[in-house]
């Protein structure tokens, strides 16, 4: 099994990222971990906010941005269905919208889409809340194929709806699928949509799947609705297991990969770990580095940046050290918010449409700039590109221009 792991490392560990440069093709950006690597973005902000370049009305979801193929794409919802959009990163303007699947439907937090589209290689790859799975052209929105991955798997979908974001690695296609027998988890390939592998019979978490490299495997690591499990990439194979049982069945936050180990984070009472990964006669074990109740993620996941963790402990943002769970600072005022980063700073959206910069330091919270974007709640992480920051809510996605 060893040799069948170096040989992984050798053709997989190149696909691992979707692209470079300036995109945000995807959840949590160009290598999954909500860090753009951009530079000559402006150093502080005017007291009302960077300059507005366009505001679009979008209504309906939680889906994010992705940028990439020249346009900006996201997810809405109306009565009459779902949609991917494609939005000019110039004007604002609407380059083609696209029907995904019916809408879904939750009374209690708020009808719609809840991932967020994944591009590559010229195609653009978008689940619906309930199920609904298309490729299309990213230049047109054509279609080139699709159908609901609840009945094409059989699966039971998640009960605040499919919310994990499709994950690209080579020629894979990486979907939660829901509960199932065996399942749970498929593997399609990504220019036919034709199955590779299923894999688990878990209920789905919310959590997007993480691409991980784990004792020098390039794996996937998958939050489910009650543990934490780690995959081959190969064949769905499960490597190894943790029980992670949460309320309700909320596990949100995509798991942080760095140096041979997996970080994840739960709402209320769970709170958060911290495991590193070793082979042990060609087999995958792991032990608990360290348990905290310091940082519980509700909805949105920590950034790492330089060995720390910055993220929301439940509603206050708060820096840990990565390697240790101790508790470097807690600071108030953005409720349940969400956070990326760039070159050594923190872009924070507070629930309640505050966006504000700050230093990515771990001996205390250093704010740059704050302002109000939006009256309204918002649960959508921005995303970064080509010095634009794309902030949505549930009314308008609104484009920043971040640039010197």
């Amino acid at each position: 099994m060893r040799h069948q792991l170096t040989v992984m490392i050798g053709l997989l560990a190149p696909g691992l990222l979707i692209s470079a440069g300036a995109d945000w093709p995807q959840w949590r950006g160009p290598n999954q971990d909500g860090i753009s690597h951009e530079t000559s973005l402006a150093q502080t902000w005017p007291e009302e906010g960077p300059k507005v370049l366009w505001r679009l009305p979008l209504s309906g979801g939680f889906s994010s941005v992705a940028v990439a193929s020249g346009a900006a794409y996201t997810m809405t919802g109306t009565e009459e269905g779902e949609f991917v959009v494609a939005v000019d990163p110039q004007q604002g303007s609407i380059l083609w919208k696209t029907r995904v699947g019916d809408l879904f439907v939750d009374e209690e937090y708020g009808s719609g889409p809840r991932a967020t589209p994944t591009i590559a290689d010229g195609r653009l790859y978008a689940l619906g809340g309930a199920g609904a799975l298309v490729c299309l052209d990213a230049k047109t929105g054509r279609q080139h194929w699709g159908f609901n991955v609840v009945e094409k798997f059989g699966t039971e979908n998640a009960e605040f709806g499919a919310s994990a974001s499709p994950v690209v690695v080579g020629n894979k296609l990486i979907l939660v699928a829901g509960k199932s027998q065996g399942k749970s988890l498929v593997c399609l390939d990504k220019h036919s949509g034709e199955t590779i592998w299923t894999a688990l019979d878990d209920k789905a978490g919310y959590a997007t799947p993480a691409l991980c490299d784990v004792a020098g495997v390039p794996v996937l690591v998958v939050f489910t609705a009650k543990a934490l499990v780690v995959v081959s990439l190969d064949d769905g194979r499960e490597l190894w297991r943790h029980p992670w049982e949460t309320t309700m069945d909320q596990n949100v936050a995509t798991p942080v990969c760095h140096d041979g180990k997996v970080f994840i984070s739960s709402r209320n009472t769970t709170g958060s770990i911290l495991f590193q990964f070793s082979l042990d006669g060609g087999s995958l074990k792991a032990e608990p580095v360290w348990e905290s109740r310091d940082m519980k993620n509700y909805l949105s996941t920590c950034v790492l940046v330089g060995g720390y963790l910055y993220g929301f402990n439940a509603t206050r943002l708060t820096c840990i050290d990565f390697n240790s769970g101790e508790a470097a600072w807690r600071e108030s005022g953005f409720n349940k918010g969400s956070l990326i980063a760039v070159d050594k700073r923190l872009i924070i959206l507070g629930e309640r449409g505050e966006l504000a910069l700050a230093e990515a330091a771990p001996d205390k919270y250093r704010e740059i700039s704050k302002f109000q974007l939006f009256d309204t709640l918002t649960w959508i992480v921005p995303a970064l590109a080509d010095g634009r920051l794309y902030v949505r809510n549930d009314k308008e996605l609104v484009c920043l221009d971040l640039r010197e």
